[in-house]
């Protein structure tokens, strides 16, 4: 099922695309990782999990005391700014949609990122 916006004919979201809706992105997720797993295909979200397990072990609290990186994608204080998010900011959505920014702009899917990272050890 997919989701249309008609701008010119816009009314509000039937009860039914309500739920919809909330379903598939319910952004007070409690943990990150069960957004991922639903906005993700199977394949990409295993790579990505296997990515911020490495990363962070999925911890929005992880800090890198080598580095200005935190969070869950473990991004540099300058990235984060670059990708519009609050720095260190602690909301696990926040982070996940920015981490998923950063690897479609670097590695255009999680699993090129993890490929990358199991050369080079970063991404």
């Amino acid at each position: 099922m997919a989701v249309f916006v008609d701008f010119v004919n816009a009314r509000p979201a039937t009860p039914v695309e309500v739920k919809f809706i909330k379903q598939f992105v319910y952004v007070d997720e409690p943990h990150p990782k069960v957004l991922a797993k639903r906005l993700l295909t199977k394949k990409q979200f295993q790579c990505l999990d296997k990515l911020l397990t490495k990363e962070s072990n999925w911890n929005v609290l992880s800090k890198n005391p080598k580095s200005s990186a935190v969070g869950i994608g473990q991004l540099l204080n300058a990235t984060r700014k670059n990708l519009g998010m609050e720095p260190k900011k602690k909301d696990g959505t926040a982070q996940l949609v920015a981490t998923l920014s950063y690897i479609h702009r670097r590695h255009v899917n999680p699993c090129n990122a993890w490929a990358f990272f199991s050369k080079h050890n970063y991404y």
